[in-house]
């Protein structure tokens, strides 16, 4: 990291932990007393809270990698660089009667050593901010905002900006037809929602079923709004039953419109016992096109229905480690030969570029690329993650490694990292990325060849 960087970096680190200080050294001395009455609660109508998080990132550079040969063939980077980002999460309800609101703005401002790819513009409501700078980036956006209605505790109707979480799955979720994809090194960060319409109808019974409900979804599709969703302006059209039966969670989707591959799905998830869990999804989109890049450099389309699924369990000791497995085929995932042959071919066209100057190949590779450098880009994956609560008897101590594998070429990901909470509302989360695998694999084409980060995050 620059010192510069290395600056800025401690003086917000350092003004963050003195906010956190000063708020927990401003509140009073509990006072005990046993003779007292029990008030009763109050329905707050309005509520605000939310974070602060100030991240610091080191990177090294992987400049074999086909992400990096593509990026930067013509303007060769320094080996270690250096990121900063400043992010903000209010959250707030307001409660009256029947009728509630939600909303969860979020505004970023990045700095990053490595010129910055062009990106396209976010979904409204949102606003980008240094459109023109290499280095230097700001978003204001609404990641979740939506107004419900409740005339009964059986029935809701929500409008707005809203993250639709349905599957079981940790890190991944193929049955989320209208929500953005997990970041799979991150499953618990936040996400920008999609703007639609949901109902929720829930119905109770006696016997083996004891809840039905149904769920129904309008997504609209149009302009810079859920603009990822559909190939061009459209309405669609899904919904979720939900069933619990003999205490086994099980829910059936579907989605479909114009400009959309029409979607089924079916997950599920129970305990076999107090402290084992397992859970699954399978989903179809029927129609998918895949795009594919031959060793010739032309492309070609393959048309099919793409199967994907997910099997996971969930083990928690007595000493309250827990071990998570998840097995995932994406069925809309490329082959172990055909990630090779598309970084082959990078590979190749820059020693062409490098041998006589020539990037007409390389060019022909990055309008690919954004198919082929996407996360979870290969066909079948193990997610495997272990977490300790306060290891070693350490209180507000919580360390988690996490093993990510592509089981077509073998390569992975080892994420090891750590979170302290330093006051009641102030914590400090250190982590490692380290992508391990050959040329011609997925995680041996990462851009980064590791990873360090350093989050301070207070909580308001």
């Amino acid at each position: 990291m620059t010192k510069a960087g290395v600056q800025l970096g401690l003086f917000f680190c350092m003004a963050l932990i003195l906010v956190a200080s000063a708020s927990a050294l401003a509140q009073d001395e509990p006072l005990y007393d046993a003779d007292f009455d029990i008030p009763t609660a109050e329905e707050k109508h309005f509520e605000f809270w939310g974070q602060a998080e100030f991240r610091m990132y080191e990177r090294l550079l992987n400049r074999d990698s086909a992400v990096y040969e593509q990026r930067f063939y013509n303007s060769r980077q320094d080996e270690l660089q250096a990121d900063l980002l400043l992010q903000i999460k209010p959250e707030m309800s307001l409660k009256y009667e029947k009728f509630g609101f939600y909303a969860r703005p979020r505004a970023d401002v990045g700095w990053s050593q490595l010129p910055l790819s062009a990106s396209s513009e976010p979904d409204e409501p949102s606003e980008r901010f240094f459109k023109n700078d290499q280095h230097w980036a700001g978003d204001i956006m609404l990641e979740e905002g939506f107004a419900a209605w409740r005339p009964d505790p059986r029935f809701t109707l929500e409008t707005g900006k809203k993250v639709l979480k349905w599957g079981k799955g940790y890190a991944w979720n193929p049955v989320s037809f209208a929500s953005r994809p997990k970041d799979v090194d991150d499953p618990d960060q936040t996400r920008e929602g999609y703007v639609m319409g949901v109902a929720d109808a829930i119905f109770s019974f006696d016997g083996p079923l004891q809840t039905l409900a149904f769920t129904p979804v309008i997504v609209p599709v149009w302009e810079r709004v859920n603009t990822g969703l559909a190939s061009d302006e459209s309405v669609l059209y899904g919904g979720k039953l939900y069933f619990l039966i003999a205490d086994v969670d099980m829910d059936v989707m579907a989605m479909a419109g114009d400009y959309y591959d029409t979607s089924l799905g079916f997950d599920f998830a129970m305990n076999l016992t107090d402290n084992f869990a397992i859970h699954g999804e399978t989903a179809v989109r029927l129609g998918y096109e895949k795009t594919v890049l031959h060793d010739d450099g032309t492309r070609s389309v393959d048309e099919y229905d793409a199967w994907s699924f997910l099997l996971g369990a969930r083990y928690l000791t007595e000493d309250e480690t827990t071990y998570l497995l998840e097995y995932y085929h994406n069925g809309e995932g490329y082959t172990a030969s055909q990630l090779e042959t598309y970084y082959d071919y990078v590979h190749t066209a820059y020693d062409t570029y490098q041998a006589t100057g020539n990037a007409a190949d390389l060019n022909k590779s990055k309008q690919v690329s954004s198919y082929y450098n996407q996360s979870s880009v290969g066909q079948d994956y193990l997610y495997f993650r272990v977490s300790q609560k306060e290891p070693f008897d350490i209180l507000y101590l919580n360390t988690t490694a996490t093993v990510i594998m592509n089981l077509g070429d073998g390569s992975l990901s080892f994420n090891p990292e750590a979170s302290y909470m330093l006051t009641s509302n102030f914590e400090l989360r250190p982590r490692l990325i380290l992508p391990i695998g050959g040329s011609d694999t997925e995680f041996g084409n990462k851009l980064n060849a590791a990873r360090g980060e350093l989050r301070c995050v207070y909580y308001f």
